[in-house]
């Protein structure tokens, strides 16, 4: 695992044509989230907004996970001459077109399967603690701002009794806990949708017993993913105040992006595709 972890970095440096696609797609993310928060006023578009960002990311990410396995091939083969692989690398752009017609609806599946389950487990979570603990007034969520706001959510949180914050904590907690959970059992879910082309359903149940089956390494790669991401978050938290030093924490981040995928893919390759053959 060692030497994976390793020799993703030069794999990365030669996928890194990966990053532009990437800035590309979460900008108009972003872009439309900004949008959207400030166009939204009542129900029905706040309705229309989600349906329309499930579209955009689901378009987005089928194009460019695709992409990814597209480029890792192509990382992987060996070239005569420098002038092809350069033409071959320039090629790749064409892929997202094709990822997106073949992928597009699994990805459709994998976010909703993904907000339903999340929904279904906040609402347990939330029934349990109001029984154990205590019910919070919820009438601070009566206004779009304070949903679509983090700063205004935050404010409204900290005018709360102190029992209450308690039960939100509480839920924060138990939810964080289950989140992790749920990202390790679906820590290989995308690559075998891209990979084997299954509908989601086939490819979640099919991704949790290749987990069970690889337990110690698949585990150890897990524990690495978060312990990268607990320290670009500390970084960021730490620099992000300053112009400069922020510009190479979010160039760092696109980094640490594209290291974490080509180091799933290229493990889900190894382990699985390379002992097919």
């Amino acid at each position: 695992m060692f030497k994976l972890f390793k020799n993703n970095f030069k794999i990365t440096n030669e996928c890194i044509i990966l990053a532009t696609p990437l800035i590309i797609f979460l900008s108009i993310i972003s872009w439309y989230f900004n949008y959207a928060k400030d166009a939204i006023d009542n129900l029905p578009k706040l309705l229309l907004a989600i349906i329309t960002m499930v579209v955009i990311v689901s378009g987005s990410f089928s194009a460019w996970f695709y992409m990814v396995k597209k480029t890792i091939k192509l990382a992987n083969t060996v070239f005569v001459f420098d002038k092809d692989r350069a033409k071959a690398f320039q090629e790749l752009i064409k892929s997202l077109h094709i990822g997106m017609g073949k992928l597009f609806l699994p990805f459709l599946g994998i976010i909703s399967i993904s907000g339903i389950v999340y929904i279904a487990i906040l609402c347990i979570i939330t029934l349990l603690v109001t029984k154990y603990i205590g019910q919070i007034d919820t009438s601070f969520l009566s206004t779009i701002n304070v949903l679509l706001s983090s700063d205004e959510l935050i404010q409204e949180i900290n005018k709360l009794p102190t029992e209450q914050i308690m039960f939100i904590t509480t839920c924060y907690g138990i939810t964080y806990l289950s989140t992790l959970i749920l990202s390790f059992f679906t820590i290989l879910w995308i690559p075998e949708v891209v990979y084997s082309e299954k509908n989601p359903f086939k490819a979640l149940i099919s991704s949790i017993k290749k987990i069970i089956q690889t337990f110690p390494k698949t585990f150890a790669l897990f524990i690495y993913i978060n312990i990268l991401t607990i320290l670009i978050s500390i970084l960021n938290t730490l620099l992000m105040f300053h112009p400069i030093t922020y510009f190479l924490v979010l160039v760092l981040y696109y980094y640490f992006i594209v290291y974490i995928v080509v180091l799933l893919f290229s493990y889900y390759e190894q382990t699985f595709i390379k002992n097919e053959e």
